[in-house]
């Protein structure tokens, strides 16, 4: 990994691990010293004429253990098999160029960042609703399909539904860390990661063993925006991460979506403020997609026949296709509804879960893959 990586790269990575140095003054000094190797170079009283360098971050740069810190942390990056990328680098994703506060270094496993299709970013809140849920996984299927690299936080809730719809439609996904690569977080995805580095690529501004920490996600938020066409958000509480996210891709000049949901769900709340503010309301994959730049629209990969995964059905299995719809039934609802036995319904749901076009929500109720299938 080292040796693919020129001199001023590997001093851009060691300024980046300076405590206290942060993306403001990280661009700053190498513009005052001309490069990140001369501020290594540099004396105390020539680093404290920076604005922002008091003493306390002077002695951090002038203390920092270059050899041994710099060779720990490519050894980590070897060890993971992942990659870095400094601003400079041709490879470095264009879209995070472009915003006020760029990173100075990603590290990244999986695909190469720029080497994804265009993406959007989707979130919301970790306590996420079976209405929640089935709208994430209809709509996020529905946008992988269509060829989007789907963007998200890997976080409990809406982040990690994002993250598989986008997997099981066979498209492409990118979670944003809020810690080093050297961490999972949550712990629980560490087998969803792996699949994303199949399917796309995780990534982080952070050097690899920083751990999760409360503080980092705000920074994570920006990039999870940055790197994207847009922000859709599926259900948001009133103080919800997901808006800052929002918030974020205001400032850099992206689109903003938002899924109505509940009046009386909390979980709502934001989406509906997201609305209000101006947010286009999204009912579907085509409210997005009809947004975005008319050079990513002629990339787009053609909309599937939704009609023909209901060929070949049998005639109970047509029958409780045609008592469910876009909103959760309940299994007693379909027995009393079918006038099937229990039994019968059971079995019958489940081949049609096996064959793709139905999904159980929670405690019982199922609802089709796609409410536009019907």
């Amino acid at each position: 990994m080292a040796d693919s990586l020129d001199e001023e790269a590997v001093f851009w990575i060691a300024l980046n691990m300076v405590v206290g140095v942060g993306k403001t003054l990280f661009y700053r000094l190498v513009q005052r010293f001309g490069s990140a190797k001369n501020v290594f170079r540099a004396g105390r009283g020539d680093l404290m004429q920076v604005e922002g360098v008091g003493a306390k971050t002077a002695e951090q740069i002038l203390d920092f253990d270059f050899e041994q810190s710099l060779k720990r942390e490519l050894a980590l990056v070897e060890k993971l098999n992942a990659r870095v990328l400094t601003l400079p680098d041709p490879g470095y994703p264009e879209m995070l160029k472009s915003i006020y506060d760029p990173p100075p270094v990603l590290y990244y496993q999986g695909t190469a960042p720029a080497g994804l299709p265009p993406a959007l970013a989707v979130v919301g809140t970790r306590r996420v609703t079976g209405y929640g849920k089935s709208v994430t996984r209809r709509l996020c299927g529905d946008l992988a399909g269509r060829g989007l690299t789907l963007v998200s936080g890997m976080a409990r809730g809406v982040d990690t539904l994002v993250h598989r719809a986008a997997l099981e439609a066979g498209g492409y996904t990118l979670a944003v860390f809020g810690c080093g690569l050297d961490y999972t977080y949550p712990p629980e995805n560490r087998k969803l990661r792996e699949a994303i580095c199949r399917q796309g690529c995780v990534i982080s501004e952070f050097p690899v063993s920083t751990r999760p920490d409360r503080n980092n996600f705000p920074a994570r938020n920006r990039l999870i925006s940055g790197l994207s066409q847009g922000v859709l958000v599926i259900e948001a509480g009133e103080k919800s991460g997901a808006l800052i996210t929002a918030e974020f891709a205001l400032e850099q000049g992206r689109e903003v979506f938002a899924v109505p949901g509940n009046i009386t769900s909390p979980q709502s709340e934001g989406c509906h403020r997201l609305i209000q503010m101006g947010a286009k309301m999204v009912t579907g994959a085509e409210s997005v997609l009809e947004e975005l730049p008319a050079e990513i629209q002629s990339r787009l990969i053609p909309q599937k026949d939704s009609a023909a995964p209901l060929t070949g059905l049998t005639d109970r299995e047509r029958q409780l296709m045609d008592l469910l719809s876009g909103e959760e039934t309940h299994i007693d609802t379909l027995i009393r509804n079918s006038r099937l036995s229990a039994a019968e319904v059971s079995a019958t749901l489940i081949q049609l879960e096996l064959k793709g076009l139905i999904h159980q929500t929670e405690s019982q109720k199922y609802i089709t893959n796609s409410a536009e299938s019907r």
